[in-house]
């Protein structure tokens, strides 16, 4: 019989060590669209996840970034001639598989506003995705 739990503990250890894994490596995406017309187009825009910079967004350009599920704080910020403050911190939940999708609007200064799929959709047929947010050419 103590053989029978000694076999059993093990298993259910690998078990429990399993599902908490799978539940820690839950992760979606957060999807920054930067749509705007002729208003300050020739400045970038920084995004942050997190108070970390994601990347930096030229005009009707959009990034994609994988992030765990969850609630994280997002934010963007002007690169112009005079560096403006982070804009008012926005929090999204992100959900398992599915994409946050975060409109950048210019407004006498930048703002997040979470949006739908539908309306992200037709805004990204019409801009082209930066993959590479480290780059200065972005």
């Amino acid at each position: 019989m103590k053989k029978q739990y000694l076999f059993l503990l093990p298993v259910l250890f690998a078990f429990c060590s399993v599902k908490a894994f799978s539940q820690s490596a839950a992760t979606g995406q957060i999807c920054f669209i930067r749509a705007t017309g002729y208003v300050a187009s020739a400045v970038n825009f920084r995004v942050f996840i997190d108070d970390s910079l994601a990347c930096k967004l030229k005009n009707k350009r959009y990034s994609l970034h994988t992030v765990s599920a969850g609630e994280h704080t997002v934010s963007a910020q002007n690169m112009g001639i005079s560096l403006d403050k982070k804009s008012a911190p926005f929090k999204v939940l992100v959900a398992e598989g599915k994409i946050t999708y975060i409109n950048l609007v210019w407004a006498n200064e930048v703002s997040c506003q979470e949006i739908t799929a539908n309306s992200a959709e037709q805004s990204l047929k019409k801009i082209k995705q930066t993959t590479d947010c480290g780059s200065k050419t972005n």
